[in-house]
């Protein structure tokens, strides 16, 4: 059984989910965002700007980005979606990305809190994703309560740039413990104030390069995320889980508590892990190259 379609016979879309314009806190506007995007030769990218009032980071309308769509690259209307409640410091805002928004959705109101915001987003159609849990200290706790989300981000580049807070892989295994089902995510959440884009990316399997395809693919899991690295093929047979990369040093399977298997090497392309006596209900795939680059597969349920 394919856990990803096969890349010699699907198409793969690489697109960014997380990053701003001037629309809210970017420093370019979003058709220069959009031409660093082409030269970085991706297909789709995300305008998630800010969404709250009252700020001068923020913009109380979702940008409207049909008129930077193209043949050969689309831009998914988007939004970083914010409001109050966070349970341990007072006045800090949410970060939710939501993409595939529709233009008119309302930001949050005073009283709205995560979890109701988060369900109207899904009710509206996005594809919706816990940001940077890591980078500001997102509790066990919190997350639970935002578990209804499609994803979390395994990595966020800015945030692993400016703060060393980038990863989110404690926060994304400890809801897999619970037995949430949860997909991952690399973005950049790009401002373009530094170097920030091309650094972290989703690699989208889908017929059509358009937003419901690709939105489509996005929440039924048929997408990796990376850094740098290809997983070329992932399947399962019997137990049987084989993995085919571009060239890394480690391929690594973990699954519940401290359960993992990893095959180790120089230049190793491919790895074959057996579970049949791997006493879990759930694993994932991460693979490193020697670079330090990253790729992530979704989870997979047993």
């Amino acid at each position: 059984m394919d856990l990803l379609p096969p890349k010699n016979s699907t198409k793969y879309f690489k697109g960014n989910l997380h990053g701003h314009s001037n629309h809210s806190d970017g420093a370019l506007n979003p058709s220069s965002v959009v031409n660093e995007y082409k030269k970085l030769g991706y297909d789709f990218t995300c305008l998630s700007e800010h969404l709250w009032r009252g700020e001068k980071f923020a913009n109380e309308i979702v940008l409207d980005v049909e008129n930077l769509n193209e043949n050969n690259f689309i831009v998914i209307p988007s939004a970083e979606l914010h409001c109050k409640g966070k349970k341990y410091i007072k006045n800090e805002l949410w970060h939710i990305v939501a993409n595939g928004l529709p233009v008119d959705f309302k930001c949050a109101s005073e009283s709205e809190r995560a979890p109701e915001m988060i369900q109207r987003a899904i009710e509206a159609g996005a594809f919706v994703t816990i940001a940077h849990p890591e980078w500001y200290t997102l509790t066990f706790d919190e997350c639970i309560s935002v578990s209804h989300a499609h994803g979390i981000e395994i990595y966020n580049h800015s945030c692993h740039i400016e703060a060393a807070r980038g990863f989110g892989t404690a926060t994304a295994d400890y809801l897999l413990q619970e037995n949430k089902k949860i997909l991952l995510t690399a973005t950049d959440d790009s401002h373009f104030r530094m170097e920030d884009a091309g650094g972290g990316w989703v690699m989208v399997a889908s017929d059509n390069l358009n937003e419901k395809s690709i939105l489509n693919s996005l929440k039924l899991g048929q997408y990796y995320s990376s850094t740098g690295v290809d997983i070329i093929k992932f399947e399962m047979k019997d137990k049987i889980i084989k993995v085919v990369s571009s060239p890394a040093e480690h391929i690594t399977l973990v699954g519940k508590g401290s359960k993992s298997l990893s095959t180790n090497g120089n230049n190793i392309t491919e790895a074959i892990f057996d579970l049949n006596n791997f006493d879990t209900n759930w694993f994932r795939i991460t693979i490193i190259d020697s670079f330090g680059r990253f790729a992530w597969s979704n989870p997979v349920w047993l």
